[in-house]
Order: C-alpha cells, then sequence, then structure tokens
C-alpha cells in the first residue's frame, strides 16, 4: 500500500499529466480545474487539497521547473568558455545537462513553451539562461562584454537563442535525435556561423 506521501506525489503526477493533455486542445488561459479533474480521476476536494487554483497549480510547476534550471547552471556553466576543438566531439557538460533537463521534462515543457503554454515561462527560462551567460562571460574576461562590432543586446540574444531554438524545435516535433545527437547539434550551433551551417563553402 502507498505511503502518503507516495499517494500525494501519485496525486500530483495525475494532475500534471492531465493539464499537459488538456493543453493539448486548450490553451492555459481556458484550462479549467473541471477538466483536470475529470481527466485524472480525482475530486475537486483532493485537488484542492494540493492547489488553491489552476493558477496556482501551474505557478508551482513553474517554480519547480525554474528552480531546478537555475540550480543546474549555477553547479554546470564553470569551463565552458573554454574554447575547444569541435572535432573531438565531446558537448559541454551544461549542454547536456540542459538538454537532460528538457528531456525529462518533456511533455510539461512542450506544453508550457508551446503555443497553448505560457509565453511569460518561456521568458523567464531564457533570462535565468542569459544570466548565467553573462556571469560566466564575465568570469572568464573580467567583464560580461561581447565582441565590440555587435550590439551587446543582439549578441547575448544570438548565443541564447543558439541553445533555445534548438531546444524549443526538439521540444516541438517528434524526432529520432537522441539527447546526445541533440547536444551535439546545440554545439555545431554556438561554434558554426549561419553560412557554414548553409554548407557553401568559400571561393
Amino acid at each position: 500500500m502507498p505511503t502518503h506521501q507516495e499517494q500525494i506525489a501519485q496525486t500530483d503526477a495525475a494532475i500534471l499529466n492531465a493539464l499537459v493533455t488538456v493543453g493539448k486542445t486548450k490553451s492555459l488561459n481556458q484550462i479549467t480545474v473541471s477538466d483536470l479533474t475529470r481527466l485524472s480521476r480525482i475530486s475537486r476536494g483532493t485537488f484542492y487539497l494540493h492547489y488553491l487554483d489552476k493558477d496556482d497549480l501551474v505557478t508551482n510547476v513553474e517554480n519547480s521547473l525554474s528552480s531546478k534550471f537555475r540550480l543546474m547552471l549555477d553547479t554546470g556553466i564553470d569551463g565552458t568558455m573554454n574554447y575547444q576543438d569541435l572535432s573531438s566531439g565531446q558537448p559541454y557538460p551544461v549542454v547536456e545537462d540542459i538538454v537532460a533537463f528538457a528531456a525529462e521534462n518533456k511533455a510539461i515543457l512542450s506544453f508550457l513553451f508551446g503555443p497553448n503554454g505560457d509565453p511569460a515561462f518561456a521568458n523567464a527560462i531564457t533570462a535565468l539562461l542569459q544570466k548565467s551567460i553573462l556571469s560566466e562571460l564575465k568570469r572568464v574576461k573580467g567583464a560580461a562584454i561581447f565582441r565590440n562590432d555587435l550590439p551587446q543586446k543582439y549578441a547575448l540574444c544570438i548565443v541564447t537563442n543558439a541553445i533555445m531554438s534548438v531546444i524549443l524545435t526538439w521540444l516541438s516535433n517528434e524526432d529520432s535525435l537522441t539527447q546526445s545527437e541533440l547536444s551535439k547539434v546545440i554545439m555545431r550551433t554556438l561554434y558554426l556561423s549561419p553560412y557554414d551551417v548553409l554548407g557553401i563553402k568559400a571561393q
């Protein structure tokens, strides 16, 4: 017989699964507690033992994901700006950690980052990544500044999008890329120019 903590975890998982499932056909602001309780097959009373309302559920989920992502960046980004030869084929550990985080939470992230989800959450995750990149850049260079011939905010956007756009594409599509392959795609995106990606050789 499951313990009380196991029962709580099972109920939370059922509610979260219901949120993801309903989110395939309804936007976040259209989803109701009734939708969630009906699909998860729990009573409204049980739902309210866990959350104040749907917004409280979403806030708890997003805060939990943000905290995990922030901790992962804080503990894993050191050393990622020491240039490495891509021919080694070894992605930076923090890139592998980001991919593992996306894979572990793929269902809920696909919903929250998707068209029916929460744009503010995607912005918050992007902001955490940007803050971490700037912190590491300051550690390496002594100042959080990019090359002089690019406006700083655009340079930061380019680096951030090299990671986020690949992750978002992977989350929104069912493809056969493994986590290892996805990590290598991100590394190539970071180090190859768009001209390189086109596969056009200089004459």
